[in-house]
């Protein structure tokens, strides 16, 4: 083909440019597909963007809070105000988009140059200077303004001004100002459910659209955490379900009795808390070996030396509410020492050793041939001592008290931990069974004895050790009643009854009507 030769499609090329260039001119009139941006993106956006406001003011408070007690209190909602403003200067007037916009892929546009075929071109139109500048205003400035106008009428007491004053006309636009305000929130959100454009109303008025920062970008997001925390609730949920049924205290008690390894629990014993081990009974014996259960016995209770008006229960709920709790039981004795070999005189003249029964044997080994005569005065003589030993040690049981000889504090005195013994006064006393009829004064208020003997762990308590230890006397209680009642009125008894369930023993008791 030599040079001068013209193409074959010029001469239609030319009678076509005029139809080209017409169909270039109408192009930004054909309608362009809508617009789609995903509703729960812009919504998780806002929520972000508060999330970080609430972070950067706690540390600002609690720089605060080095120069006066008072003013990150007083001052909460212009610090927030500032906050906002920082980060709408580093953010939306910067770059375009918020923070939270930013993690969504999110941009601000001018969705007033953007019309109804204009809305997927690929150049997204920048924000106007009155946008910018009206934005903090609508969105920061005028919810502040309202809200420290609202809270100087609430003071001041607008409210109940008369209604023809300014101050109550002033409360009442404010109340209907608000109300219309609402509406418009409802209905601008249904807008925005419908379509997606604009997400509040200072975003409608301004013309101010969330659109894609990348829309070449692939939305992925991670579901890892989410159903990481939809099994962690639902784990918990069936353990609040399933542990009122287990009932862990009455598992650990079982378990508390069956063989173990003195090995694993020595092992638990150094590696669990001290609390944890003595909730579960794991301890050391006298001989440094560790035990799981078997409560040692103790001869007095915790609070043997309490005024006898005094609530034992009552006390130690005083005692834990300051933190004073201490154990006022004397310390055990240590055992006698073995006896000598060597035999310690006595002188008591009716020992079978001295006196007149060591005669009367001399006699029986010297006079032989009176023996039957001589044996029938010797039983004689070894009955009436026999009565006598018998009648010294019943006089010595009762001179030696079953409770402490020491004189009990008055009731108007406090223990040497600073409580007064009147706040634990007994009201409406009862005392426990048995003590009572061992001839001790163990006294507790109705409703605290009644609660503890009545409570799910009583069954235990009565399987394992006979009944709840008491915190005078030490011994093991099953009931109580009425302090100046009679020992056979029935009604008058608070008893933790286990007949009828052999297997597995329950507390099954009524408690008494409230005595009047």
């Amino acid at each position: 083909m030599s040079g001068t030769e013209r193409p074959f499609y010029e001469e239609a090329y030319s009678r076509a440019q005029p139809q080209i260039e017409a169909v270039r001119a109408r192009l930004p009139q054909f309608s362009s597909p809508l617009l789609r941006v995903q509703r729960v993106g812009q919504l998780d956006a806002d929520l972000l963007d508060e999330e970080l406001t609430d972070l950067l003011a706690e540390p600002v408070k609690a720089a605060l809070r080095n120069v006066s007690s008072t003013v990150g209190t007083r001052y909460t909602a212009e610090i927030y105000v500032l906050l906002r403003l920082v980060l709408y200067k580093f953010s939306i007037f910067d770059r375009g988009a918020s923070y939270g916009a930013m993690l969504q892929n999110l941009k601000y546009r001018n969705e007033w140059a953007h019309t109804t075929s204009l809305q997927s071109t690929a150049r997204d139109a920048p924000l106007r200077w009155f946008q910018l500048g009206l934005y903090p205003v609508l969105r920061i400035l005028v919810p502040y303004l309202y809200a420290k106008g609202k809270t100087y009428m609430s003071d001041n007491g607008y409210a109940d001004a008369p209604s023809e004053s300014p101050e109550f006309l002033a409360w009442s636009l404010a109340e209907q100002g608000l109300r219309v305000w609402n509406a418009l929130a409802l209905v601008n959100f249904s807008l925005f459910l419908w379509n997606g454009k604009y997400r509040t109303i200072a975003d409608r008025l301004l013309g101010m659209r969330l659109t894609y920062a990348n829309r070449a970008l692939n939305r992925n997001v991670s579901f890892e955490f989410l159903n990481r925390q939809l099994v962690w609730n639902a784990f918990t949920e069936f353990l609040l379900f399933l542990l009122p049924l287990v009932r862990p205290q009455r598992l650990l008690k079982r378990l508390a009795r069956l063989p173990t390894n003195p090995a694993v629990l020595a092992a638990l014993h150094g590696a669990l808390p001290e609390g944890l081990s003595k909730r579960i009974n794991l301890r050391k014996d006298a001989q440094g070996r560790v035990r799981l259960g078997g409560k040692e016995k103790v001869q007095l209770g915790r609070y043997y030396n309490l005024p006898e008006e005094c609530c034992a229960l009552c006390f130690q709920r005083l005692e834990r509410a300051a933190g004073v709790e201490v154990d006022v039981r004397p310390a055990p004795s240590p055992p006698p020492p073995p006896p000598p070999h060597v035999a310690i005189p006595n002188i008591d003249p009716l020992h079978p050793s001295k006196g007149l029964a060591e005669r009367r044997r001399n006699r029986e080994k010297e006079v032989p041939s009176e023996a039957p005569e001589t044996s029938a005065s010797a039983q004689r003589a070894a009955a009436r001592a026999a009565k006598v030993a018998e009648r010294r040690a019943a006089r010595r049981a009762q001179a030696t008290p079953t409770e402490p000889t020491q004189s009990r504090p008055s009731l108007l005195a406090a223990s040497p931990n600073g409580i007064r013994y009147l706040d634990a006064l007994a009201t409406t006393p009862y005392e426990t069974l048995p003590c009572a009829e061992q001839g001790h004064s163990c006294v507790y208020c109705y409703y605290c004895i009644a609660d503890v003997l009545l409570s799910e762990n009583m069954a235990d308590e009565l399987h394992d050790q006979g009944g709840w230890e008491c915190l005078r006397c030490g011994q093991p209680v099953w009931g109580a009643r009425r302090r100046d009642g009679h020992d056979d009125a029935e009604k008058d008894i608070v008893e933790a009854d286990t007949a009828g369930h052999p297997s597995d023993p329950l507390v099954d008791a009524e408690v008494p009507n409230m005595p009047t």
